[in-house]
């Protein structure tokens, strides 16, 4: 029972690492980027966001993800988790679909370089977020989190971008923390 624990713990960093990557080249490539508005995601009632075209957490299963997005650039898997990775907008960022037990869990999608949602768009659509934590996207960067919604964001206010949408089953704001959000910083990362 501890190695399954370890492995998942493990998968966690593995997760938190790739997304980290991606969010750090994402923030390069949009940070010089004008502000603008621009439709965010619907959600995608109760089985959370759309970050992906037809993937929806709870609902899409693990065939139906490949049917619709093609064979992964990678797959990394630890215990009951896999990750799929798929190459995104952005050279280099990868989007990411989480599955267990066949089913679609969480959804991680980088903005596109072209047309990156506002946050402020974002915010005015669902009110301010149950909880925010900093983020290790770029300098600036939080992490804004909408669990009973099932999404959270990575973004900034100043350039007003999303960087990042991460679409999940909704779950309260306890059980994010402990599952998704339990590696996000709880200071801010470029403070030193």
């Amino acid at each position: 029972m501890r190695m399954g624990s370890r492995r998942n713990h493990d998968l966690s960093y593995i997760f938190l690492g790739v997304t980290m990557l991606a969010s750090a080249i994402l923030g390069c490539t949009l940070s010089g980027k004008a502000n603008g508005t621009t439709s965010p995601s619907q959600p995608g009632g109760s089985s959370g966001g759309t970050c992906l075209a037809g993937i929806l957490p709870g609902k899409t299963t693990r065939e139906e993800v490949v049917a619709l997005l093609g064979e992964p650039v990678a797959v990394e898997t630890d215990g009951s988790l896999e990750t799929l990775l798929y190459a995104s907008s952005i050279y280099g960022q990868f989007n990411s679909v989480v599955i267990q037990d066949n089913l679609v869990r969480l959804v991680s999608a980088a903005s596109s370089v072209d047309d990156p949602p506002a946050w402020s768009a974002i915010k005015k659509q669902y009110g301010e977020p149950a909880h925010t934590t900093y983020s290790n996207y770029q300098q600036g960067s939080m992490t804004y989190i909408y669990p009973d919604r099932g999404l959270a964001f990575i973004a900034s206010q100043a350039p007003d971008l999303v960087y990042i949408q991460e679409c999940f089953i909704p779950i309260t704001l306890d059980e994010y923390m402990n599952t998704w959000g339990k590696l996000l910083p709880i200071e801010d990362p470029f403070i030193r």
